[in-house]
């Protein structure tokens, strides 16, 4: 049992709460939104200096991860590439994959525009695609030109030939190291430069609300000029 003076002291801080919240309850409503406000802004600054460049000046380009990647190869293999390896870094978080591709291409460096056509056609069977927009990197004289495509990724999409879906998969599976699975909201960032085919992808996996990370992710590749220095738009040389 608590002492009646204890209780009677209780009450009396009980009546005043409801005193000062009757009289200042926009004040105090105020108050918690700025502190709620400040703590969102925290938090999102402390995930944003998460984010760092990580750059591959031998592969010529530099990409954004949130911690270190793991590196591993893969085998890039479609109608008009019989075989060509892949410099694969990845890295896994619950809700996302990010990974970026380099397929050495300089044997066919001339057939850039019609690799290019035929990445987007594979990608187009992994699924329904949401968009499919220009993509460019670099400002002015430096410009890099490719394709921005978003796919939500399921299998069972009828092609138009019996055993092309089957080959995207594998396709993309040899180009990336992982699958697409079913549900999945898959972004790609898709160029040809130098010789070489980028594919700088962001999954949402499924089950998982579709945050920002990967479309960062896929946003985040610079490039370096062929004498080994970078635009100052990407704030570095």
């Amino acid at each position: 049992m608590f002492p009646l003076a204890q209780l009677a002291s209780q009450f009396e801080w009980f009546i005043l709460a409801i005193s000062v919240w009757q009289n200042h309850r926009e004040e105090i409503l105020r108050a918690i939104s700025s502190i709620v406000a400040v703590v969102a802004i925290l938090g999102a600054g402390a995930a944003d200096a998460a984010w760092s460049e990580h750059p591959y000046k031998d592969l010529g380009f530099v990409v954004e991860f949130p911690n270190p990647p793991v590196s591993s190869g893969g085998n890039y293999k479609t109608q008009l590439v019989t075989s060509a390896p892949v410099h694969i870094y990845s890295q896994k978080q619950d809700n996302a994959l990010f990974i970026a591709s380099v397929t050495d291409l300089q044997a066919q460096s001339g057939e850039g525009a019609s690799l290019m056509t035929e990445a987007e056609f594979n990608l187009s069977l992994l699924g329904e695609i949401k968009g499919n927009s220009t993509s460019r990197v670099e400002p002015g004289k430096d410009a890099v030109f490719g394709r921005f495509i978003t796919i939500d990724c399921k299998k069972g999409r009828v092609p138009d030939q019996p055993g092309q879906d089957a080959a995207a998969q594998a396709w993309f599976k040899g180009a990336t190291g992982v699958d697409c699975p079913d549900s999945s909201r898959l972004t790609v960032n898709l160029f040809f430069h130098r010789g070489r085919m980028y594919m700088i992808s962001g999954i949402n996996l499924p089950g998982a609300s579709a945050g920002p990370a990967a479309l960062r992710f896929a946003n985040s590749i610079s490039f370096f000029r062929a004498d080994g220095t970078r635009n100052a738009a990407d704030g570095a040389q």
